[in-house]
């Protein structure tokens, strides 16, 4: 169970959450985003319609949501109205072989694969220009895809 504050020193909003469970991008071009995480990334389709499409699995999940409607009347969140700054983070074995396998698809590589302090990593660009970041982490709880 987390305990939410809204900042440091912060009184705690008394809401108990019961864990992570997805991510929301607001989308340009559903279609071309399906097609980047799914055909290009590999992710499982968890459920999808006109308006999102859920990839991921039991350590998490990304709804890619369409930015120019909701599901009814309400829209979408008021967050949610264009394409905002976010980078996606997903554990892979090897990101060297990530990058040949991306360039090899055509797939946008905005860094190659380099180290860093917490792991080694290679950048894409999703359609909308978000970083997803493919890394091999350093901390041995990291898990591993297989």
């Amino acid at each position: 169970m987390i305990r939410m504050a809204l900042r440091p020193g912060s009184i705690l909003l008394g809401v108990d959450t019961l864990g992570f469970e997805s991510l929301i991008l607001f989308v340009s071009d559903l279609e071309e985003s399906r097609a980047f995480y799914v055909d290009g990334l590999g992710l499982p389709v968890v459920f999808e319609d006109d308006v999102i499409v859920v990839v991921g699995g039991p350590a998490g999940r990304v709804v890619l949501h369409r930015n120019d409607r909701g599901h009814d009347q309400r829209g979408i969140f008021p967050a949610g109205d264009g394409v905002g700054g976010a980078a996606v983070r997903f554990v892979v074995e090897d990101p060297d072989e990530c990058e040949r396998q991306a360039a090899e698809a055509g797939l946008p590589v905005v860094w190659p694969a380099q180290d860093a302090a917490w792991g080694r990593f290679v950048v894409l660009a999703d359609p909308d220009g978000r970083s997803v970041v493919l890394a091999r982490m350093n901390r041995p709880d990291a898990p591993v895809l297989s």
